[in-house]
C-alpha cells in the first residue's frame, strides 16, 4: 500500500497538502480516513492550534488523539483505511519531553509498523535541518533525531513530497 511522507517547514502547507491527498485517496479508493493527531494541548496557544486543525478536517474522518503513544494508537486501527499522521515532529517532541519513554524503542516500533501495515499511510513531518546548529544539548538532540527519523521514514515511503510556500514538490515516487 501507499506510504507518503509530506515534509516541509513551519506553515509550509504540508498539513493542508496531506489532508487534500487523504481526501483524494478516500474518493479514489472508497476507504475511510483515520486522522492520528499527535499534538497535546500544553498551553492555550496549542489548544487554539489544535482547534483550528479540527475545524479544517472533514466531519466524517475519525480522529484519534495519540499524544506520545503513536504506535499503540496505530495498532488499534483495524479496518482497511487511510491513516493520516499529523505530525511526526510533535510526536518526537512529546517522546523527548516524557523522559520515561525510550525514544529509540518507540521509533523502531513505528518503523516496524510502517513497514508491515496494509493501510494507506500519509505522514506529516517538519524539516528542521535548514537552520543553524542549536546552542543547547536538548535542541541539538531534537534536530538530530528529527533528521534521522525523516531519513528512515523517507526510505520506507513510496512517495516523499516537500512543501514550500504552499507548493508541493515531489522528491520521490516509486
Amino acid at each position: 500500500m501507499k506510504k507518503n511522507l509530506v515534509i516541509g517547514g513551519v506553515r509550509s502547507g504540508k498539513s493542508r497538502y496531506a489532508e487534500q491527498t487523504a481526501q483524494e485517496y478516500a474518493t479514489q479508493l472508497g476507504l475511510p480516513v483515520v486522522y492520528i493527531a499527535t499534538a497535546e494541548a500544553f498551553d492555550d496557544e496549542m489548544k487554539s492550534r489544535i482547534e483550528r486543525h479540527k475545524h479544517t478536517r472533514p466531519k466524517q474522518w475519525q480522529t484519534i488523539e495519540s499524544g506520545p503513544k503513536l504506535v499503540d494508537s496505530l495498532n488499534a486501527v483495524e479496518e482497511p483505511c487511510i491513516v493520516l499522521i499529523d505530525c511526526l515532529t510533535v510526536w518526537l517532541n512529546n517522546c523527548l519531553y516524557y523522559q520515561q519513554i525510550d525514544w529509540q524503542e518507540e521509533k523502531q516500533r513505528f518503523l516496524d509498523w510502517l513497514t508491515q501495515t496494509k493501510h494507506v499511510v500519509i505522514m506529516v513531518s517538519n524539516e528542521v535541518g535548514f537552520s543553524i546548529t542549536p546552542d543547547n544539548a536538548l535542541a541539538r538532540q531534537f534536530a538530530d533525531e528529527q533528521g534521522w527519523l525523516n531519513q528512515d521514514v523517507a526510505r520506507i515511503a513510496s512517495t516523499v513530497t516537500f512543501t514550500i510556500a504552499g507548493i508541493p514538490h515531489e522528491l520521490k515516487h516509486d
